[in-house]
């Protein structure tokens, strides 16, 4: 059940204009992982998908270093900035019952920081009195993912809506993150598993993603938060494209097991 988490910094450098080409995958900043070894097999295991965006090249190489360097922006805890700062106008988040004007962040919805190391963060919300929906946030790394010479965020997060018995994982991206103001949080990838057979799994990716969780805010989150109604439609959700899935929407059926 832990697959999600298992596979689970703004550049001082020359600046960019915003139409330049993005940089080869060998030509980016180096990768920083907190676990390099979950980064590397997290990179073998899709390296379709991340040859897309250009994070990696043909052979699925890209480059890594140990930290990130001295003038960079490198906050202390990246779990706890994201916790502050993540804007929930930007990506279709299971909290959405919960927002209303001026409260777009963690902090403001009445949601209490948990996170027991720097790169981990629990959330957790308790709308009818006991936890109801909680995300476990992993970051995976901080890497060029846009290829504009400017270090993003890549995190690994587990959903759980605990009465509803829906338990996903998902990617989020970070974009071109600031030392102040609200962090342009994107989605990337869902993962849904029909069974307990974690071999087989439903990978939903860019806009495909945003129609799925559409229909599990649409069908669960009234129950856990009564009085709410969902958007009428998926394209009502809170979204911004990730670079390299501009209006690119898919669905991969994956078994491990099969040969």
């Amino acid at each position: 059940m832990l697959l999600a988490l298992a596979l689970w910094l703004t550049c001082l450098g020359a600046w960019r204009p915003a139409h330049a080409e993005p940089l080869p995958a060998m030509q980016r900043l180096p990768v920083v992982a907190p676990e390099p070894h979950i980064f590397k097999g997290f990179v073998q295991e899709n390296l379709q998908w991340l040859q897309r965006p250009g994070i990696v090249d043909a052979q699925g190489h890209y480059p890594v270093a140990n930290a990130i360097p001295a003038g960079e922006y490198a906050p202390q805890s990246f779990a706890r900035e994201l916790f502050e700062r993540a804007d929930l106008t930007a990506f279709p988040s299971a909290f959405l019952p919960a927002m209303s004007s001026g409260r777009t962040t963690f902090p403001a919805i009445g949601i209490r920081y948990q996170a027991e190391e720097p790169h981990l963060l629990f959330i957790e919300d308790k709308p009818l009195g006991q936890a109801q929906v909680s995300l476990t946030i992993f970051q995976m790394a901080s890497l060029d993912w846009d290829g504009n010479g400017t270090r993003d965020w890549l995190f690994g997060c587990r959903i759980l809506l605990y009465k509803q018995n829906v338990d996903l994982g998902s990617f989020l991206l970070v974009l071109n993150p600031q030392p102040t103001g609200p962090l342009d949080v994107r989605l990337l990838r869902v993962t849904y598993w029909p069974s307990n057979d974690t071999s087989k799994y439903i990978n939903y990716f860019g806009t495909a993603a945003r129609d799925y969780l559409f229909t599990v805010m649409r069908d669960r989150l009234p129950a856990i938060y009564p009085g709410w109604t969902p958007p009428a439609r998926a394209e009502d959700l809170p979204w911004r494209d990730a670079p390299g899935m501009e209006g690119v929407g898919y669905v991969e059926h994956v078994n491990e097991g099969k040969k």
